[in-house]
């Protein structure tokens, strides 16, 4: 099965640009009520996903909850390199499984590493409950038409 039909696509996403400060990036969350957000560089290329808990930290670490020290240090600074590594457009349905059992979204991307959009969690979940109702009901109506 082909993960694209889960695909929401970039012009329906909402991202920020890796130049960015982390005001930027907490605005931005804030306005749209996201927990995470793709950061993308200027050439489109998927850089990482931030996330509250990288701005909780990012104030915790600086001993300080004033937005004006977040108007200078950028995204790139506070990203975790190790949270939520894309999948490319061909990855399997099993590589798409593992990766929504761990987070709420997965970026993914072309050949060329640039961001094509993002599969979110809720989606794989209602298309595996769905085709798990559609094989019980088959299951009935074939126990059904066995007995006499």
């Amino acid at each position: 099965m082909n993960i694209l039909r889960f695909i929401i696509p970039k012009s329906l996403v909402v991202y920020i640009d890796s130049k960015s400060t982390v005001r930027q990036a907490l605005e931005k969350m804030r306005f749209h009520r996201y927990i995470a957000l793709p950061v993308l560089n200027e050439e489109g290329v998927y850089v990482g996903t931030v996330r509250n808990d990288d701005i909780y930290k990012y104030f915790l670490d600086n001993e300080t909850f004033d937005s004006k020290s977040a108007e200078k240090d950028s995204v790139i600074s506070i990203l975790d390199p190790t949270y939520s590594k894309p999948l490319y457009h061909n990855a399997t349905m099993n590589d798409l499984i593992d990766n929504v059992k761990e987070h709420n979204q997965v970026a993914v991307v072309d050949d060329r590493g640039c961001f094509i959009g993002i599969i979110l969690r809720r989606d794989v979940l209602n298309f595996l409950f769905k085709f798990y109702e559609d094989e019980m009901k088959k299951r009935s109506d074939g126990e059904t038409q066995i007995q006499p």
